[in-house]
């Protein structure tokens, strides 16, 4: 019995550091970034040419209740951008590492219950 409860409270100190992890992540953003080719529409621009891919453009792109919607990037933000789309895919890392441990929590805790209820069980005798 001692060593389920070790174990339940190792393993609670393990989700602990993980939601740690996934609390330090602050600057995330839960978007797509990407480069297209795009016309800019001047009829005088070199894009205008059907031959041409056209302007390269970075863009985001997410989803909300109304559709997807998209966003083009500024050459300054690019970086940053990079960095928080960075950030969200290291969170969605964490996130599985913590369902994994809950799991596990709760199936050490299912292992208690069996336990405890077992050596009740022989503690009354007719049961």
């Amino acid at each position: 019995m001692k060593a389920i409860e070790f174990n339940v409270k190792y393993q609670l100190n393990r989700i602990c550091a993980i939601v740690e992890d996934m609390l330090a992540l602050s600057g995330m953003m839960r978007v797509s970034f990407g480069a297209i080719y795009q016309r800019c529409g001047k009829p005088t621009c070199w894009c205008a040419d059907k031959n041409e891919k056209g302007h390269l453009c970075t863009r985001l792109m997410w989803s909300d209740n109304n559709g997807v919607k998209t966003r083009s990037v500024r050459q300054e933000d690019q970086q940053i951008v990079k960095e928080a789309v960075g950030q969200y895919r290291e969170y969605k890392e964490i996130r599985r590492k913590f369902r994994i441990e809950v799991i596990k929590l709760e199936k050490l805790l299912d292992e208690f219950e069996r336990n405890a209820t077992k050596n009740n069980k022989l503690k009354m005798g007719y049961l």
